[in-house]
């Protein structure tokens, strides 16, 4: 009897002890889960995160991209260079003893980086207020901000000076615009769009259908002026988009 007391007391505890065992080992398996769960939810959070911040990172980039691309253009579109140099070689009574001023010059044309191609003109017209004429033809903006090797600049075709006292038809030739005028001269022949553009320039002004299909937005004649000074050069720049400017070098 005493032998059968102890064993049912020895079965009470080994049962108690399983079920303690067993409810910790339940808790522990549950607490395993619940962090196991949150470890994944945790993992794709991050993975959402990482997935996120490489979308922003991207729109970033395409942002910076497309800010410098704009700047690009803008500074494109600004863009000024040299064509040609005028400088004041003498000012003063004519030497016909007419007693009118005349003004002497040296017309020399300039190629993209500032330097002289071929040997200047030296014009001689009445008066002090010098005219310089060119036909002025304007590629669309997007070829400029693009860089279009053949439409990324606007081309000016020089034709003649004339002053106050000379009138523009009785002016000096600089150009025909039949010919390619001197910065398109060289080694390579100009582009077959340049030659087309310069036969039929006054064709293609009348012709905006025709134009617009060589990227042409504007043909026109310009005719910046200036008060010339004796001893003083002077500088004539096109506009990457745009026309001419005449002004003051020193």
């Amino acid at each position: 009897m005493v032998r059968n007391l102890v064993l049912g007391s020895f079965a009470l505890i080994a049962a108690f002890w399983s079920f303690i065992f067993y409810d910790r080992s339940t808790e522990a398996t549950q607490a395993l889960r619940v962090r196991d769960d949150r470890i994944a939810r945790l993992e794709m959070d991050n993975g959402q995160k990482s997935v996120r911040i490489e979308a922003l990172d991207q729109a970033v980039e395409s942002l910076e991209a497309e800010v410098s691309r704009l700047e690009l253009a803008r500074q494109l579109l600004q863009l000024d260079h040299r064509i040609a140099q005028i400088e004041v070689i003498r000012q003063g009574p004519a030497t016909d003893g007419s007693g009118e001023v005349q003004t002497e010059v040296l017309f020399t044309e300039l190629d993209p980086d500032g330097n002289p191609i071929g040997p200047g003109k030296e014009l001689t017209l009445p008066g002090t207020r010098l005219y310089v004429e060119g036909i002025v033809v304007k590629f669309s903006d997007s070829y400029v901000e693009e860089g279009d090797p053949l439409r990324g600049t606007s081309i000016c075709l020089l034709q003649r000076m004339f002053s106050e006292e000379l009138a523009p038809d009785e002016g000096v030739a600089l150009d025909s615009i039949n010919q390619h005028p001197l910065p398109f001269t060289g080694d390579d022949l100009p582009d077959p769009l340049y030659q087309d553009l310069f036969e039929r320039v006054w064709d293609y002004a009348n012709d905006p259908a025709a134009a617009e299909r060589l990227g042409v937005r504007a043909i026109q004649a310009e005719a910046p002026s200036v008060e010339a000074r004796a001893g003083q050069t002077y500088r004539l720049e096109l506009r990457q988009s745009g026309g001419m400017t005449l002004r003051a070098e020193r």
